[in-house]
């Protein structure tokens, strides 16, 4: 087989969705607030995710995600992966603010490093958390550090 024609068949085995960990679109995934797929929800009701991120504990795959609303508020949830199972991740200091960004914890494969702003503008606190999934249903939230946004 061709160079071509193997690459031809890549990007065709990519658009139909063969290949599952490949990107097929750059369509945006929409969720509820209790964090449901659902492409057809209006914008004023939906959630667009702007991070996912798969992850395993005691041998079981989950996804940690989080939707951003039109205000800029996010959700940050948790489900099985095809989001099977989804629910509000049950941690309130980072339910009740804007996620500035979600990041894997090189140190632990069950963790995330989550940062917070709690309000939008200049001068707001920040806080970053370490957010302990080793076992879903009761997340361990730790705080990192925080700090003021500059103006």
């Amino acid at each position: 087989m061709s160079k071509n024609a193997l690459a031809t068949g890549l990007i065709i085995g990519a658009t139909l969705g063969l290949f599952p960990n490949s990107i097929t679109t750059a369509q945006e995934i929409y969720i509820n607030g209790k964090c449901q797929q659902n492409q057809q929800l209006e914008e004023s009701d939906r959630f667009t995710v702007v991070y996912k991120s798969d992850f395993k504990t005691k041998g079981q795959p989950y996804w940690l995600y989080s939707g951003q609303y039109i205000d800029g508020s996010s959700i940050v949830c948790i489900s099985r992966p095809g989001f099977k199972q989804p629910k509000l991740l049950n941690v309130k200091q980072i339910q009740s603010g804007y996620i500035d960004k979600i990041i894997k914890d090189s140190r632990n494969q069950t963790a995330f490093l989550v940062t917070v702003r709690y309000g939008n503008g200049s001068y707001v606190p920040i806080t970053q958390y370490r957010v302990n999934l080793s076992t879903p249903s009761k997340p361990v939230i730790t705080k990192i550090r925080s700090w003021r946004s500059e103006g």
